[in-house]
C-alpha cells in the first residue's frame, strides 16, 4: 500500500491566493494534523527559519519537539500529541505497539510515553522524553489511520504480542477480527524467526481461532479419523449432488445426513457467509439433516461431535453402526 505524502504540496501557492493572514493559513493547514506542523511544512507555507524561531519565542508557535510545533493550540488532543511524536521521529516513522493498537481500536495506550517505530539509521536527534523509540532493521509498513502514521494492523498485533501477556493479546486479536482488521496473510508476512512476538501471536491465534491455520482438507482428514475412532460409518467426502447442484463437505447418502465445516477463516467475507447459509437451507429443504462443526469442536470436543453425528444417523431407523 503506497504511503500518503506527509508534506503538504503547493502550500506557498495556497498562501499567496488567500487573503487571510499567515497565522490563519497555518491554522487551517494544521487542522487535518490535529494542530501540528513540522518546520518543513512551515517553510513550505512561506515562513523563514528566523520567522519560525521568532514566532516560537512570542508564543504564536508552541514547540513540541525539535522541528515540530503546535499552531493555534495551547493544549493538544491525544491525537495531536501522537502525531507530534511521530513527526519528531522522521518521515519513515510510525506510531506502534500499544499506541498503534489504540489508534486501530485493538487495545488501550499504556504508559506515559508514545511508542514510535523508526528504521535503524534514521537520525532522531533531540527527542523529548515522552517518546519511546523502537529502532528496527526489519522492514515494516506505515499507513495512515485517521490522519496518523501508524504501523499496519498485522505489524501492530505482532508488536503487542512481544510486550503483552496472552490474555491481552487475545483481546487484541478478537478486536481486530470484530473491526475487520484481521488479515492472516499479512500476519504470516510479518511473523518469523527473529521477530519478537511472532511465537506468542501464532500461539494465541491457534488457541483462540484454530481454524485460521487449518485447511478444509486438514479438517476432513481429522473428521474421518474421528469417525473411525468412534466406530461410525465412513462418509463421502465432497460428493456432488446433481439434483441440488452443490457439494456438501461430508455426506451419508442413505441417512441424508450432512456435516459442514464452519470455518472462521472461510467465512470472513459476507458473500461466503451468505452462500453457506443458502447451502444449509437448500439441503434442509431437500430433507437432509445438516450439522455444522468447527475445527475447535473436532479438537476439543470429539466425543460431543461423534455423539451428535451418531444421533443424526440413528434417526433414519437404520443401524449405521459397524
Amino acid at each position: 500500500m503506497p504511503r500518503p505524502p506527509r508534506e503538504p504540496v503547493n502550500l506557498a501557492l495556497a498562501q499567496r491566493r488567500s487573503d487571510a493572514p499567515i497565522q490563519r493559513v497555518l491554522v487551517d493547514l494544521a487542522r487535518p494534523q490535529f494542530g501540528v506542523l513540522t518546520r518543513a511544512q512551515l517553510r513550505a507555507a512561506g515562513l523563514s527559519d528566523s520567522a519560525i524561531d521568532r514566532w516560537a519565542r512570542i508564543g504564536r508557535l508552541q514547540r513540541l519537539h525539535l522541528g515540530v510545533y503546535a499552531v493555534g493550540h495551547d493544549v493538544l488532543t491525544t491525537e495531536g500529541r501522537r502525531i507530534a511524536a511521530v513527526f519528531a521521529c522522521g518521515l519513515r516513522a510510525g506510531l506502534s505497539f500499544t499506541d498503534g493498537g489504540a489508534v486501530w481500536g485493538m487495545c488501550r495506550s499504556r504508559g506515559s510515553r508514545f511508542h514510535v517505530t523508526v528504521p535503524r539509521g534514521d537520525a532522531v536527534p533531540g527527542l523529548h522524553g515522552s517518546i519511546h523509540v523502537h529502532l528496527t532493521t526489519k522492514p515494516f509498513e506505515v499507513v495512515m489511520r485517521e490522519g496518523i502514521p501508524v504501523t499496519t494492523p498485522a505489524q501492530t498485533l505482532r508488536d503487542l504480542a512481544s510486550v503483552l501477556g496472552d490474555e491481552d493479546v487475545e483481546e487484541a486479536v478478537d478486536a481486530a477480527i470484530e473491526l475487520g482488521l484481521y488479515d492472516q496473510r499479512a500476519i504470516d508476512a510479518v511473523c518469523g524467526r527473529g521477530r519478537p512476538g511472532s511465537a506468542r501471536l501464532r500461539r494465541v491465534i491457534a488457541t483462540r481461532h484454530p481454524e485460521a491455520h487449518a485447511s478444509k482438507s486438514g479438517w476432513e482428514r481429522r473428521m474421518l479419523r474421528l469417525l473411525e475412532a468412534h466406530a461410525l460409518p465412513r462418509a463421502e467426502v465432497n460428493p456432488w449432488l446433481v439434483d441440488l447442484a452443490l457439494s456438501p463437505d461430508l455426506l451419508w447418502r442413505e441417512a441424508k445426513v450432512v456435516v459442514e465445516w464452519d470455518s472462521w477463516q472461510h467465512h470472513r467475507t459476507r458473500g461466503r457467509f451468505e452462500d453457506d447459509r443458502r447451502k444449509t437451507v437448500v439441503l434442509q429443504s431437500a430433507g437432509y439433516t445438516v450439522l455444522r462443526f468447527t475445527w475447535r469442536h473436532t479438537i476439543e470436543r470429539p466425543e460431543w461431535v461423534a455423539a451428535a453425528i451418531r444421533t443424526a444417523l440413528s434417526r433414519t431407523g437404520r443401524d449405521h453402526r459397524r
